[in-house]
């Protein structure tokens, strides 16, 4: 039976296929939203190049989300592009839509640990080439295009340390993936029949994943720099044949951006200090 909580040495494994393998990644995981609300009518916004998130409290321990993503080709002006990256395929377009609703609760008296659950769902599409695209002279991109469309629920308990100055935290998120409508070109797998098989028979699977985040924020009240480190983990990967999971789904990802946060309890603690 695999030992699913040996996570560390699970994401070391994946980094290590990605740098033997040339990914075409149909599903590349969007920023985990951990907001650590404290109060009703905070608000926590985020922005980086890739993913733009937004929380707001409507009460004292409710909270709602919204999440969107949109992943570009990185090279798209640079010709000599192989389209292969330590943590990404730089061949893949696409996003993701989300919404949630939670529940948020600081832990101590001076409200500086807080826990919060979110449970949410999400509608996404990706495109990327298959990998006979780099190999092929003159390839027309069309012929190689994969093509996928996904549902997603996701649940995502959180635990973290807020302060006006740092904030660090540490996200679980479990997520449920359904993919349709998936499309392989003309000339994708032309010459591996198996692995066309394979990649249409995603279609036919519902997909958990085990995504653990690390989100780190430094600053001064009311923005700060924020980067974050997560993972994401196919939980059920041997049921696959022909192929590795991180093949498709993109098992690492790193992003740093600006957070805005909007709160009475700043105030609040400027008036404590004095």
């Amino acid at each position: 039976m695999r030992n699913y909580f040996n996570l560390p040495a699970t994401a070391c494994c994946s980094l290590l296929l990605i740098l033997s393998a040339c990914n075409s990644h149909i599903y590349v995981p969007n920023t985990v939203n951990e907001p650590l609300l404290k109060e009703k009518h905070e608000f926590k916004g985020s922005v980086s190049p890739t993913n733009f998130q937004a929380a707001f409290a409507v009460s004292n321990n409710i909270a709602i989300m919204a999440n969107g993503q949109y992943v570009y080709d990185y090279n798209i002006n640079i010709e000599d592009s192989d389209g292969e990256d330590l943590f990404v395929d730089d061949n893949t377009r696409g996003g993701v839509l989300e919404g949630a609703v939670g529940f948020f609760k600081p832990l101590d008296l001076k409200k500086r640990m807080v826990f919060d659950v979110y449970a949410g769902y999400g509608n996404g599409s990706f495109k990327t080439l298959e990998r006979g695209y780099d190999n092929t002279p003159d390839a027309i991109r069309n012929d190689y295009l994969l093509r996928s469309h996904f549902n997603k629920f996701f649940i995502q308990p959180g635990i973290g340390f807020s302060h006006p100055i740092i904030e660090a935290a540490f996200t679980s998120r479990f997520s449920i993936l359904k993919f349709y409508s998936l499309y392989a070109g003309p000339k994708a797998f032309e010459s591996e029949p198996d692995r066309r098989i394979n990649y249409m028979s995603i279609g036919t699977k519902t997909l958990p994943f085990y995504e653990p985040a690390f989100t780190f924020r430094v600053g001064y009240k009311y923005v700060k720099f924020q980067m974050q480190l997560m993972f994401s983990l196919l939980l059920n990967d041997d049921t696959y044949g022909g192929y590795e999971f991180n093949e498709y789904f993109q098992p690492v990802a790193f992003g740093m951006g600006a957070s805005i946060n909007i709160a009475h309890w700043y105030d609040d603690f400027r008036k404590k200090r004095r």
